[in-house]
């Protein structure tokens, strides 16, 4: 995967980071996106376009090609979310060897912890006074499964096919007992993908951080959300350190998945009067929704629905 990395020990990290936390990755990827590894200040709002269209008869005199009928209008995403996860190294030198065994052991982990944040501020995002409506899901047979999809083209009117399901761990285990072993394969996040495709959705991923409050708080009822993959604008962003040789700054880069373009950035410094070094790899992240400006007006983005039961 590109990195602009140097050291072998490093770039090993690295790579191993980013295999860990794909399936956070992979998840997000899902919604609209704007991945780049442009620098910016932490906070700092990053425009998503939102464009809505709609059709009409064409009327030479009015309903012309100079009459418009679309719009686009934006939402502000604050990249506020910066996470990062830290060791620290006693011997420099491990640095410069990719075969040590601790790179093993501490890349997946911090992987886990940046990728699962950026998880968390995507899914805080629903909740149930924000929903358009809440579908109850009749039972636990593939029928009552597919029935999501046929509510979300019949009533909601939109495309289930554009549209992320996310349950909570039980249901979304309940479904892949339905469903062959070709299609929910050996449990990676990618078959997030097949398992959607086989009722209907653009992609149907296990997602324990999830709110299940329904009608009250802490009630349990509610068992996942559906969520059209333009309803969440995430972003991603880099904070880079000053240029030169700065304080105790020896090594820094950005490495890029290319799977779903997201952006980290690994840096080392170092404490030269107690002979540590300190390896940090660093995400920053924003999420919206996008049915609504920062005015609270309608943009034209689809809201999501909460699935809950009786």
């Amino acid at each position: 995967m590109p990195t602009s990395l140097t050291k072998k020990g490093i770039i090993a990290a690295s790579d191993k980071i980013l295999v860990a936390a794909r399936p956070a990755l992979e998840i997000v990827s899902q919604f609209t996106t704007d991945f780049s590894a442009d620098a910016v200040k932490p906070g700092t709002g990053v425009a998503v376009d939102v464009l809505a269209a709609t059709a009409e008869t064409f009327v030479k005199t009015s309903a012309n090609y100079t009459h418009a009928t679309g719009t686009i209008k934006n939402v502000i995403v604050a990249t506020d979310i910066r996470k990062k996860s830290t060791f620290a190294l006693d011997d420099l030198d491990v640095l410069e060897d990719e075969t040590a065994h601790l790179w093993s052991k501490f890349g997946p982990v911090a992987g886990r912890a940046v990728g699962i944040e950026l998880v968390k501020s995507v899914t805080g995002k629903l909740t149930r006074s924000a929903r358009d409506a809440a579908i109850t899901l009749g039972g636990s047979t593939l029928a009552d499964f597919l029935a999501l999809a046929a509510y979300m083209e019949k009533t909601a009117k939109i495309d289930p096919s554009t549209c992320v399901l996310l349950l909570e761990p039980s249901t979304h285990k309940t479904l892949c007992s339905l469903l062959t072993a070709g299609v929910v394969g050996d449990g990676g996040v990618i078959r997030g993908v097949a398992i959607g495709q086989a009722l209907g959705f653009k992609a149907i991923y296990s997602a324990p951080t999830i709110s299940t409050d329904s009608a009250a708080d802490s009630d349990g009822k509610g068992k996942g959300f559906i969520v059209p993959e333009n309803a969440i604008a995430v972003v991603n962003r880099v904070v880079k350190p000053l240029k030169g040789a700065v304080g105790n700054l020896i090594e820094y880069g950005e490495v890029t998945d290319e799977i779903s373009g997201i952006t980290l950035t690994e840096r080392v410094v170092v404490n030269p009067d107690d002979g540590e070094a300190f390896w940090t790899s660093e995400g920053l992240f924003g999420s919206k929704l996008t049915k609504l400006d920062a005015n609270g007006a309608a943009t034209g983005a689809p809201g999501y629905y909460q699935i809950v039961v009786a």
